[in-house]
């Protein structure tokens, strides 16, 4: 059996080949205390030799627990990702009419703001490409030929627009111009996954390997690992029916009751002891106000304080103090509700089906699965920033709106029940050029939203993700000095 007590941690400690040498010189002396070691004499260099190899087996060794990993993954079948430079179609001009030969390896680059800074971005021929000459009785153009170009370097890059002019790095090729095709048939490439992101979908992929999903986190893992060409997000809810004539995806809420009043048609009227997060539609339950009042309602229409539904056939009654509560978003036992997305789309009914069948296979036996797009719904963002003026502030808004664009994306935005500002004003805090968030304004549009009575916005269902396009962001500045 393994015995690990003697293991603090897993961090890295490696020597240099400096501090072994005197570690060294040390202990010599605790044996021959008056031992000096003359520089350039045969004993020096057997030293600085040892040293020198004593660094490199700790080096190697200390790698090992890392290796040793990685092989395990392997044979369980799953790879790191390496990096995929991404690869553009570019219409190539030459200087002649007599044609030629594009070279494989032939460089082009082109120049564009990413990650607030201005980077060049080479790309590469991967093939020698051959471009006809022009027939002088047919054309008076220099002869050009569309081909495909690959990125120097592996991982994401700036998208590259239609005719966009692209630098001939590589000298005697008789190339005249070189500007991105239309359309460009731009393929991005793909991050090296950092050791954080490797451990972390490692995770995911071995929490998967198993015969039975009992948990949600598993059926998570199970849907990332085995359908990463379908599904890109997912969040599965435990004891949550999504059944959309049954069931109810609505996020938990409760309030308390203290009067009740019932027309002659039937209107009860509850009014709620502080403002509640009730809309219309939801189906709630009713305790406490009475058996003809009670159990399971729909709410018809609703004010700050006040929840209206009907019950039909109810004798009216005044007003009356209760000791009540209604609840909503409740858990239901024996079912859970999948939540997925696909990439920038929603996913095929088809697949839904397919996926919820083998889930239901290697669930537990009974339990009811509802597979469900999520509920995309919209808002308006509106602020005023202080922008530091020796940067371009039409370059920094353009990032914030970059920014917040990306952040309140389906693809990106974690799966939560609100979207805070507090969030928000720290992100924009972080981009480069801003000083502080003078204010911010989080508006709900369409439906989906409950009750606003803070500065956060909260989502009516489980299994919501924001949506937002430029036309929803707007943002004022001014400029300031850093002293």
């Amino acid at each position: 059996m393994s015995d690990f007590t003697n293991y603090i941690d897993l961090s890295i400690f490696d020597l240099e080949p400096g501090d072994i040498y005197q570690s060294s010189l040390e202990l010599a002396r605790l044996t021959l205390p008056d031992f000096t070691l003359r520089p350039g004499t045969p004993e020096d260099a057997i030293f600085q030799a040892m040293a020198y190899m004593s660094a490199l087996n700790v080096a190697a060794i200390n790698r090992l627990p890392d290796r040793l990993m990685g092989g395990i993954l392997g044979i369980l079948g799953y790879e790191r990702q390496e990096a995929i430079p991404g690869q553009i179609d570019l219409v190539v001009t030459l200087d002649n009419y007599e044609g030629g030969i594009i070279p494989e390896g032939t460089v082009f680059s082109f120049e564009s703001f990413f990650e607030d800074e201005l980077q060049e971005f080479g790309f590469a021929t991967t093939a020698a490409v051959e471009i006809a000459a022009t027939d002088l009785d047919e054309s008076t153009e220099y002869p050009s030929t569309t081909i495909t170009v690959t990125a120097l370097n592996g991982g994401i890059i700036p998208p590259v627009g239609p005719n966009t002019p692209f630098n001939v790095v590589s000298g005697g090729t008789s190339i005249q111009s070189a500007i991105s095709a239309n359309p460009t048939n731009f393929a991005n490439g793909v991050d090296a996954d950092t050791d954080e992101q490797y451990l972390s979908k490692a995770t995911t992929y071995l929490r998967s390997l198993t015969s039975t999903l009992v948990k949600s986190s598993q059926v998570e893992s199970f849907l990332l690992t085995q359908y990463p060409d379908i599904v890109s997000r997912v969040k599965v809810y435990d004891l949550t029916n999504g059944d959309t004539t049954f069931g109810d995806i609505g996020t938990p809420r409760t309030s308390l009751i203290d009067q009740k009043f019932v027309d002659s048609s039937g209107n009860v009227t509850l009014k709620t002891t502080s403002n509640h997060l009730f809309v219309v539609g939801d189906k709630i339950r009713v305790v406490g106000t009475g058996t003809q009042t009670d159990g399971t309602r729909t709410i018809q229409s609703t004010g700050d304080t006040t929840i209206v539904f009907n019950v039909g056939g109810a004798t009216a009654t005044a007003s009356t103090t209760v000791t009540a509560s209604a609840f909503t978003g409740e858990d239901v036992a024996g079912y859970i509700t999948i939540f997925g997305y696909g990439n920038n789309s929603g996913i095929t009914n088809t697949d839904k089906l397919n996926i919820t069948s083998v889930i239901k296979d290697l669930s537990v036996s009974g339990l009811g699965i509802k597979f469900l797009d999520p509920n995309l719904v919209t808002l308006s963002v509106a602020g005023s920033l202080v922008v530091n003026e020796d940067y371009n502030a039409t370059q920094v808004i353009n990032s914030v709106n970059l920014t917040l664009i990306d952040f309140l994306n389906p693809m990106r935005f974690a799966f939560s029940d609100r979207i805070r500002q507090n969030q928000i004003i720290t992100i924009l805090n972080n981009i480069p050029g801003v000083i502080y968030v003078e204010s911010l304004t989080l508006t709900p549009t369409g439906s989906g939203w409950l009750p606003k009575y803070g500065n956060d916005l909260f989502f009516r269902k489980k299994g919501t993700l924001p949506l937002v396009t430029l036309s929803d962001l707007a943002f004022t500045y001014t400029t300031a000095e850093i002293e």
